[in-house]
């Protein structure tokens, strides 16, 4: 964790992308987010830009669900949560490589990344 919340007190902005397996966020993701608490007198990403990606299996897997989970943490430590098209990335893949032969997956996990270093670079003026 001394790696991340380095990680937390230099960027300027944050992405977090997870796998969704049943139907949440994996407990070790969980356990990160949770550990920012640990933090929370220092609050190392208090003015920061965040968005998420999440991809996981068939269409109702659970990506909606870790999606708001992630964006429910941001909105208690960043300043910013930015979308993308609509409230975040959600992907369909089972195998490694499934992404790669999604054109249209590949350019919308480009919107919340420029829209996130977009907002970022706004804020910092």
């Amino acid at each position: 964790m001394a790696r991340v919340y380095e990680a937390w007190r230099w960027c300027d902005a944050l992405i977090v992308a997870s796998p969704v397996y049943n139907r949440n966020l994996p407990s070790l993701l969980a356990a990160v987010l949770e550990r920012h608490y640990a933090l929370m007198g220092e609050r190392p990403l208090r003015g920061k830009v965040g968005g998420a990606i999440t991809v996981g299996r068939g269409t109702c897997g659970g990506q909606t669900i870790a999606l708001n989970a992630i964006y429910t943490w941001m909105l208690s430590c960043v300043r910013v949560c930015v979308p993308g098209e609509m409230n975040g990335v959600t992907a369909v893949a089972s195998e490694p490589g499934d992404i790669l032969s999604q054109e249209k997956r590949l350019r919308q996990a480009r919107v919340p990344g420029e829209n996130v270093l977009g907002v970022a670079a706004r804020l910092r003026g």
